[in-house]
């Protein structure tokens, strides 16, 4: 019996997990739609070509990828998605690495959080994956 409710339990955190982790793509995405002219202009003094079909893209996967997560359909390929897509933003937006001084925490803070969240989508890739087999 205990080991009913600790699955239970256990079951209850992950969808709660995930559905956070959801909300928070969900929740930029749904931003990046209302700032459309600032963040595509902001993507193009970073160097990005087309920066507003990459922009488009970027809000699509956010939404779409975070929407998934929280109602805990095809969460494992919205979250290996989502994860793929963590890796050359934050290279590209969040390079603590040739920050200046004054913008050099903010970059490492902004890094690190992608880095955790980055942990998370892999972290429900592997349980939605083990929980398949």
């Amino acid at each position: 019996m205990n080991t009913v409710n600790n699955t239970s339990s256990s079951n209850t955190l992950f969808g709660i997990g995930r559905a956070l982790l959801g909300a928070l793509f969900v929740v930029s995405g749904i931003g990046k739609i209302f700032g459309f002219a600032g963040v595509a202009g902001w993507m193009a003094s970073a160097g990005l070509p087309f920066a507003s079909l990459l922009l488009t893209l970027t809000i699509a996967v956010e939404v779409i990828g975070g929407l998934l997560l929280v109602i805990g359909w095809q969460s494992r390929w919205a979250a290996l998605a989502l994860a793929a897509f963590l890796v050359p933003v934050t290279a590209i937006f969040h390079g603590f690495w040739s920050a200046d001084d004054a913008h050099f925490q903010e970059q490492l803070t902004a890094f690190l959080k992608n880095a955790a969240i980055l942990g998370g989508m892999l972290l429900v890739f592997d349980r939605s994956t083990a929980k398949r087999q």
